[in-house]
């Protein structure tokens, strides 16, 4: 059996998910991107990279934004990360192209 590497070196490390604030937009509240992500990561795809190698999180329609972990759990969480990494760039930047997710739209046209 092959033994798995330490996790804490295996993988990247990130700030604990949705610590920080979301940059000030006068449109957009940060109570809204929670939900814009929980809605994010209820529809994850979740899938084992190899025997033994991790496990991968993303969201279709989000390129950039992937989770990894050695469970689907640790996956999801750093996905959560990642896309609040990935909203609060986008949003700072006043992009445009922002899915929506479950019916909750950040940026109005």
């Amino acid at each position: 059996m092959t033994q798995k590497p330490d996790p804490v070196h295996a993988f990247p490390t990130r700030a604990p998910a949705l610590s920080t604030s979301v940059p000030a937009t006068p449109t957009v509240d940060e109570e809204l991107v929670r939900q814009w992500i929980a809605a994010a990561i209820s529809c994850a795809v979740i899938r084992d990279i190899q025997e033994d190698e991790g496990t991968e999180a993303t969201v279709q329609g989000i390129q950039g934004a992937l989770g990894y972990g050695y469970s689907h759990e640790e996956a999801l969480q750093s996905l959560e990360s990642a896309l609040f990494d990935w909203v609060s760039i986008k949003l700072s930047k006043s992009d445009k192209d922002i899915p929506q997710m479950g019916g909750i739209e950040l940026i109005q046209s």
